[in-house]
């Protein structure tokens, strides 16, 4: 496979994936994005009808939720311990500032990546969608039950 992105590429990204005679996984990856954030397709395959049925779910991977938990649950301790410290003890400012403000900032920031990544899904989902049907002409069907 060629690892050079062509210019539409780079504005819109591309789906890649791989897959077994019994799974499929596809994902799409942004150029310069080097997080885990990205939506994916990630299911079962199998014979149906004189067909392939893929059932599936879209969207954000496990790992990317469990990261943003992970990281604001770590920062709130820093924030919590700042707190403590600030309220209960005589401590200068700049102890206030490290342990309070700098975990804010970075919960800012981290909450600004996940949601320009997160503005970005519904797009994601129909590039998927759109991949599968281009390359296997598969078709949506929602289930009943």
């Amino acid at each position: 496979m060629d690892r050079s992105w062509t210019q539409k590429e780079k504005n819109k990204g591309r789906v890649f994936g791989q897959g077994t005679e019994n799974k499929i996984f596809l994902k799409i990856e942004h150029w310069g994005q080097r997080d885990d954030s990205a939506y994916s397709l990630e299911g079962k395959m199998f014979e149906e009808r004189g067909g392939t049925t893929i059932e599936a779910k879209i969207g954000r991977g496990k790992k990317a939720t469990f990261f943003v938990v992970f990281w604001f649950g770590f920062l709130s301790i820093f924030i919590a311990i700042g707190l403590g410290v600030t309220f209960l003890g005589d401590v200068p400012w700049m102890f206030s500032a490290m342990f309070i403000i700098m975990p804010l900032f970075m919960m800012a920031i981290g909450g600004w990546l996940f949601g320009r990544s997160a503005k970005r899904g519904p797009e994601d989902e129909r590039r998927i969608l759109n991949f599968l049907e281009d390359k296997v002409k598969a078709r949506e069907v929602r289930s009943l039950g």
